[in-house]
């Protein structure tokens, strides 16, 4: 997940689709060696109406790339796992030069800019830029393209926070609980589990996750893959910046 700051990848593109591993980098600045690289690719500041800022992309290959850069939504699974939206673009973000041609070694100057604030007050959303070789539709077989992803955050005027939680189960393994973000920013969520049972009571701590605003997702508390058989009481205590929600949920474990 990059909603904080970017993910790069070397890619195999096989039919016209770019498949990739993405690995977490340095926010704002990434590079495949040897490849594709971009600097400022990740945008945090205030949403007002006009605000731009540069991005560079630059081509390290020895061959020349037809680079896209395209603002596009988030999507979030229930796992918290957040990916761009290749179907859709953000029609308030505006990107100067969605579509060049990088000879070898050489670099381009992309103004991203917020054309508008959402009702909301704030926009979340990725910004991708895509490296392919000017020949891939001649080529043959599996071809290697870039693909980097960057996070944009335009954040609202006033930050406000919230957790909704809902019920508890278990999930791919792991306790998990119901959380919905009810503020208007993606600043992680994170706290403590208590976890009480048949053979007494266990205590871990939650990793902190971001969640796009107003989006649910299933919250790891805990690795079920241990606990007998029986019912459990689940004693969590969650935190979003300054908010906190502590709750109390029972549980029945079947082996």
């Amino acid at each position: 997940m990059v909603l904080g700051g970017a993910a790069v990848a070397a890619a195999v593109v096989a039919g016209g689709a770019i498949v990739a591993q993405a690995d977490s980098t340095k926010a704002g600045a990434a590079a495949a060696p040897g490849g594709l690289g971009v600097e400022n690719g990740s945008i945090e500041r205030p949403a007002a109406a006009g605000a731009s800022q540069v991005v560079k992309v630059s081509n390290h290959s020895d061959k020349a790339l037809a680079i896209s850069v395209a603002a596009r939504p988030w999507t979030q699974g229930s796992n918290g796992v957040a990916s761009p939206n290749r179907r859709s673009t953000l029609s308030d973000v505006g990107v100067d030069q969605g579509s060049f041609t990088l000879a070898a070694g050489a670099s381009r100057d992309v103004n991203v800019t917020l054309k508008s604030v959402p009702s909301a007050g704030y926009q979340y959303g990725a910004l991708e830029v895509v490296g392919l070789p000017t020949d891939v539709a001649k080529r043959k077989g599996l071809i290697t393209g870039y693909r980097i992803v960057g996070a944009l955050r335009y954040t609202a005027a006033t930050p406000s926070y919230g957790v909704k939680v809902g019920s508890v189960k278990v999930k791919g393994g792991m306790v998990t609980l119901a959380v919905t973000n009810s503020g208007n920013t993606t600043e992680p969520i994170s706290g403590t589990v208590r976890l009480k049972g048949p053979l007494g009571t266990r205590q871990a701590s939650v990793q902190g996750t971001r969640v796009l605003p107003g989006k649910s997702i299933s919250l790891a508390l805990a690795s079920a893959k241990k606990l007998t058989a029986g019912s459990y009481t689940a004693t969590v205590n969650l935190k979003q910046r300054d908010f906190k929600v502590a709750t109390t949920k029972k549980l029945k474990i079947k082996r």
